[in-house]
């Protein structure tokens, strides 16, 4: 990923809080000599350094992860459209601004996705997700044989989040006020700037 120093996110912490806050993923990795993504919700395991999933058994991917594949993971935060006319004074250039975290591995299928399938609802449950009441067992067993779980094996990790940290303060505080008069999506982008705007 082209990551200008302005833009660039170092710190682990940070970077093991977006997945967190944005865990569902674009999966990339080659078949047939040819990249292919899957979008799916992966879950960070920090102490271990992996990533845990599952994909359905239908989906070819998995089928190329027999040999420990390369694969890459891309989470994406909030992004937007930052029009010219945020700006006090011109000429200036429209813009995209954006988030995202590149995660690295090595990809290994799993013999048995009870424990991936529970990583994820607990995290967005709180609850373990294997209540008589709410999924029988029989059930579990019908949706487990559907899915193939793995885990990624955490090489590399790398952010960027492209906020108009390039600008001044004033102009940035132009662009936040801006967005926060927009779409959701812009409300959103503008209040994760200010979240992470810059303190010098």
């Amino acid at each position: 990923m082209y990551t200008p120093a302005a833009f660039a996110v170092d710190d682990v912490e940070t970077l093991h809080g977006f997945i967190h806050d944005y865990g569902f993923a674009t999966l990339i990795s080659q078949v047939d000599g040819k990249a292919f993504a899957s979008h799916l919700p992966l879950t960070l395991i920090a102490k271990e350094q992996k990533l845990v999933g599952h994909i359905a058994r239908a989906n070819p991917h998995w089928q190329a992860w027999q040999n420990n594949a390369q694969v890459l993971a891309i989470f994406q935060g909030p992004h937007g459209y930052i029009s010219h006319r945020y700006y006090p004074c011109g000429p200036q250039v429209p813009t995209w601004n954006y988030s995202a975290v590149h995660v690295t591995g090595q990809i290994q299928l799993l013999d048995n996705p009870a424990q991936a399938l529970a990583t994820l609802v607990s995290q967005y449950e709180g609850e373990p997700y294997a209540r008589p009441d709410i999924m029988p067992a029989e059930f579990i067993q019908r949706l487990q044989a559907a899915i193939v779980s793995f885990e990624i094996k955490i090489e590399s990790l790398s952010g960027k989040f492209k906020l108009s940290q390039n600008k001044s303060h004033a102009e940035q505080d132009r662009i936040i006020q801006a967005l926060t008069q927009g779409s959701p999506a812009d409300q959103e982008l503008a209040a994760f700037m200010q979240k992470h705007k810059p303190t010098s």
